[in-house]
């Protein structure tokens, strides 16, 4: 009785004995530490933001980031590269010599030989550009290309080329329904000496011009309003592919492109080209302007097709998924290829018809481009007649297509819409016939095509390349596998976790120390 009565006492602050606590009924409470509050907070921040990341929160931000910097908008990364293209651009032509020009003018079969490349370095900057409202952008498009020496090799823009003299062609072709202007053309023809075939300097081909007897008349010459000659005869002093495009501010027309200011999806997509969607080249459809403008396309591209609209061709060209590729840097993308339906005429595409022009529809592989070249009969291929009617082949003889040289294609990565390659590639052919005249008199010959037989005959082919810097590959890299690894939702899990366990550590320490107290 004494020990128990001595156990339930003691000693109080003031000296005086007191009763003591029963710690068997009722323990204290530990206080909570400065570091547990501390480790209790962070675990549970850890998991509310673990878990609003991998909610959506993440993506969000990471798209708005994304957007602001894919927009063309003034201060975007976007619209720099947009407005001076960084990418180095290489043009190269490669033109078909006629090596038997007497046969093929009495009507033998051309023999050509293939020459080139001749390379030059093509630069684009846009100009005049004026931001409108309804999140689209007004631009034109200057150009300008020099001569690349050193890519070129052994070739000089001063190689002599022997190839068809189209001014007679087209001259012939604008009048074809008329036998008195035909009679009168050939007089002329034959008064000046006019060739069929003729020798020029690459260098006066491509982009320097030559002069022609015919074009000086029509220069110093007032044409009645009723013969309809095309504008290639009447408005340039000068022959050659590219004349008057070298810096030309105005050649590629006016531009009006989405920004994707309001949606990413809209981003590079054409609305208006000379300020309209729709043009005079072609019928409906066929004449509609859309697809890209040509150098961005909306994010998140598809397994399907892209669209772009060529100034060049007048038209919008479709190119269709072909593989998935990774360029020379292991940047990874879409390639997008021409098929046999990229140029095909109703025969393959129903419905394509509205590509024919004036009556006149082209073998399956061919776009007629009467009325986009100034009313010259040129015809669009893909090199060597890729993807054409086979029997263009046996109209020639020279031509040999394969993908690895020939094949028009675009990389892009899919979920960018970037390029990261281009070989867009073409050929020019002239379609030739033969005049040989009706009746007794020959009304209507042409006495230097009066033997030729009829053929699309290839005149020169070109490719513009284009590649991803080195410098850029592997800043995009590291930009795709943020993308697309789940090296994100990965961290944001253990965050989430590492929270919990935090959290649990914690409050199990915390109560286990007032178990013991």
């Amino acid at each position: 009785m004494g020990k128990r009565g001595r156990d339930n006492y003691a000693f109080t602050m003031d000296g005086k004995v007191g009763a003591s606590q029963d710690w068997g009924n009722e323990k204290p409470r530990s206080p909570w530490t400065c570091c547990q509050i501390t480790l209790l907070v962070l675990g549970s921040l850890s998991v509310v933001v673990g878990v609003a990341m991998l909610a959506g929160a993440y993506q969000a931000i990471f798209d708005g980031i994304l957007k602001g910097e894919m927009e063309v908008v003034e201060g975007s990364r976007c619209y720099e590269m947009w407005r001076l293209t960084p990418v180095p651009l290489f043009l190269k032509f490669y033109f078909f010599n006629i090596t038997n020009p007497e046969e093929f003018a009495m009507g033998q079969k051309a023999i050509l030989q293939e020459v080139g490349p001749y390379c030059y370095r093509e630069y684009h900057e846009k100009q005049n550009i004026s931001f409108h409202a309804n999140n689209t952008v007004t631009f034109l498009q200057e150009r300008w290309w020099v001569w690349d020496a050193e890519a070129s090799g052994t070739r000089s823009i001063d190689d002599p080329i022997v190839n068809l003299n189209t001014i007679p062609i087209s001259a012939a072709w604008s009048v074809r329904d008329s036998t008195v202007l035909l009679s009168g053309l050939n007089a002329f023809l034959n008064e000046v000496n006019e060739p069929l075939i003729l020798t020029a300097t690459a260098g006066e081909i491509i982009f320097e011009g030559y002069q022609d007897p015919v074009l000086d008349w029509m220069q110093n010459t007032n044409i009645p309003d009723f013969v309809d000659l095309p504008p290639g005869l009447t408005e340039y002093d000068k022959f050659a592919w590219f004349y008057k495009r070298n810096n030309s501010l105005t050649y590629d027309g006016e531009f009006n492109m989405h920004t994707g200011h309001d949606t990413l999806d809209n981003l590079g997509k054409i609305d208006l080209w000379n300020k309209r969607n729709t043009t005079d080249f072609f019928d409906t459809p066929c004449n509609k302007v859309g697809g890209s403008a040509g150098e961005l396309w909306p994010p998140n591209r598809q397994k399907d097709l892209i669209d772009f609209y060529s100034p060049d061709l007048c038209m919008t060209m479709s190119l269709f998924y072909d593989t998935e590729i990774e360029d020379e840097n292991g940047v990874p993308g879409y390639r997008y290829s021409a098929t046999n339906h990229t140029f095909a005429n109703e025969t393959v595409v129903p419905g394509n018809e509205c590509y024919c022009v004036k009556g006149t529809c082209a073998p399956t592989g061919l776009l007629n481009a009467e009325s986009c070249r100034f009313g010259s009969p040129a015809f669009i291929s893909f090199p060597h007649f890729l993807h054409a009617d086979p029997y263009l082949l046996d109209t020639v003889v020279g031509m040999a297509p394969n993908m690895e040289d020939h094949h028009f294609y675009i990389d892009l990565i899919p979920e960018l819409g970037i390029p990261i390659q281009v070989a867009a590639r073409m050929q020019i052919n002239m379609h030739v016939i033969p005049y040989r005249g009706t009746g007794p008199l020959h009304a209507g010959k042409i006495d230097i095509l009066s033997k030729v037989e009829e053929v699309y005959l290839p005149l020169v082919w070109f490719e513009t390349l284009a590649a991803l810097p080195d410098s850029d590959a592997g800043e995009l890299k590291a930009l795709l596998f943020i993308m697309n690894s789940s090296i994100i939702t990965i961290i944001f899990s253990l965050m989430v976790g590492l929270g919990l366990l935090t959290i649990i550590l914690v409050l199990v320490y915390h109560y286990q120390c007032v178990g013991q107290t």
